[in-house]
């Protein structure tokens, strides 16, 4: 009877925490010491870049349209409504450029965790990463991502921009500093942070290969030679250096030190209802009174706290092993720790931590991206230098191309990527789009996950349940710059 009016008391003082923040009893500055420890983050300031990139980010002018779905880094390009404004904004900042240079040498971009471990200027412009934002826990605010795309949208801007006026050379300067800073970037150890970085660095590998497109006859043989053998691949996107994020847990177990009883271990009704409802409540406000009832009900039978603790530390040791493995293990078809989790023994152990399995599929991709800018540069050096595309791609072996870096990484069998050379016009589809490739090109492609050619009628189609190309890029065929080549 006492434990039942226990949970109605706390249920009825859910009322008085409507619209406030569950209170954090723990030194957040303790558990922002522990992210901060990290190797992406801890090290001399001579070896970081972030100061270096923020602060000309400072300097920036207001570009001619806000930075969101409309305009970005994906969408920018000398052909786009209002592209002289974008031309003349790019320009009138050479310092951004200049420090995205210099920030991409540095060994670590280093932004630290914690607001007040950046100047006030940089939480003026919201260049910080807050961790438990206004005393709740698990939020926290990665505000620089917003700073991050605005800077992107500029390189990608500038880029081009020096493309359009014969400045080839530092336009692939420009180019190749952008991929080597967003691969720094991926190296964050929160997983919102590495899931944002990856998909950046995607959207940039394929800005290049449009590059490479667009103005092939500004680029010589050995500056696209340099970039295949000397610059790409070193970007290590495989799963030796692309570490897996480790902050998620760090935070997590902070806040079920919050939820359980420091003696007993037990679930704490009145914290779970607390810090729950609170977090539930960002994403579902009409939901709170329920959820309320629902984390009262759930600490009644939940694991303690040493258990919650092991199941957490056996769901990302799981995680780790099969980053770790190669891509075709039989392991990564197994059933997750995270799946055999019991959702009512360990609900708080889901309800914390977002399953990570699309980021296994997001580094693949990114791998596959990769190579396929690296086989692309390979063959514009052997064009430049020939005249022609090869018949057959291992003609590009050992030089310009490394037969290694030519691997489909969706081809269990190691098997290269596709290459057909065009004998005869040949029409490719991407969405809605039908662009036909005269004879003299060729089309570099991987079958994707589904290792099955997509294809109707000899036709070669593009998309993300199809075929995946590499070359022509598909961001230039969409375009309509086939006809300008």
């Amino acid at each position: 009877m006492r434990t039942l009016q226990r949970h109605c008391a706390a249920l009825v003082g859910l009322l008085a925490l409507s619209g406030l923040a569950a209170p954090v009893t723990a030194d957040v500055n303790d558990l922002i010491d522990r992210l901060n420890s990290h190797n992406s983050i801890k090290g001399s300031e001579s070896t970081k870049g972030w100061r270096i990139l923020f602060d000309a980010y400072l300097k920036l002018s207001t570009p001619p349209q806000e930075v969101g779905p409309f305009f970005n880094l994906e969408t920018i390009w000398p052909g786009m409504a209002g592209w002289s404004e974008v031309s003349a904004w790019a320009e009138s900042n050479p310092g951004l450029a200049e420090a995205i240079i210099e920030a991409s040498q540095r060994t670590i971009v280093g932004l630290p965790y914690g607001m007040d471990n950046v100047p006030a200027t940089y939480q003026q412009k919201n260049v910080f990463i807050e961790i438990w934002s206004k005393g709740k826990v698990r939020n926290n605010r990665f505000a620089y991502l917003d700073a991050l795309q605005e800077i992107l949208a500029y390189s990608t801007a500038e880029t081009y921009r020096l493309f359009e006026a014969g400045k080839s050379a530092e336009a692939l300067d420009l180019a190749i500093a952008q991929l080597w800073l967003l691969r720094k970037f991926c190296d964050r150890d929160f997983l919102e942070e590495k899931r944002t970085a990856m998909g950046l660095l995607i959207v940039s590998l394929q800005n290049m290969r449009d590059c490479f497109w667009s103005y092939a006859d500004r680029i010589s043989a050995d500056q696209f030679t340099h970039i295949a053998q000397k610059e790409i691949p070193y970007l290590r996107t495989d799963r030796g250096r692309l570490a897996i994020p480790e902050a998620d847990r760090i935070v997590a177990r902070e806040i079920f030190n919050q939820v359980f009883d420091s003696t007993t271990g037990d679930a704490d009704p009145d914290r779970f209802l607390e810090v729950f409802t609170e977090i539930q409540a960002e994403d579902e406000p009409l939901g709170r009174f329920g959820a309320g009832r629902r984390w009262v009900e759930l600490a009644a039978t939940h694991g303690g706290l040493p258990a919650t603790q092991e199941r957490l530390t056996n769901i990302f040791d799981d995680w780790w092993r099969r980053w770790r493995i190669n891509e075709y293990s039989a392991m990564l078809g197994m059933e997750t720790e995270y799946d055999k989790t019991n959702s009512t023994r360990y609900a708080a152990v889901l309800f914390i931590i977002d399953d990570i399995v699309d980021l296994f599929e997001l580094r693949k991709l990114l791998l596959s991206e990769t190579r396929g800018t690296v086989v692309a540069a390979a063959l514009c050096s052997y064009r430049a230098d020939r005249g022609r595309f090869p018949k057959k791609l291992v003609a590009l072996y050992p030089n310009p191309l490394s037969k290694q870096q030519s691997v489909d990484v969706f081809n269990e069998e190691l098997y290269p990527m596709q290459y057909k050379y065009v004998n005869s016009r040949t029409a490719i589809d991407i969405g809605v789009d039908r662009v036909w490739l005269e004879e003299g090109n060729c089309v570099v492609f991987s079958f994707g996950p589904d290792l099955e050619q997509s294809s109707e009628g000899g036709m070669l189609l593009h998309g993300l349940d199809e075929d995946i190309f590499y070359w022509p890029p598909a961001k230039a065929i969409v375009r309509g710059q086939l006809e300008r080549k």
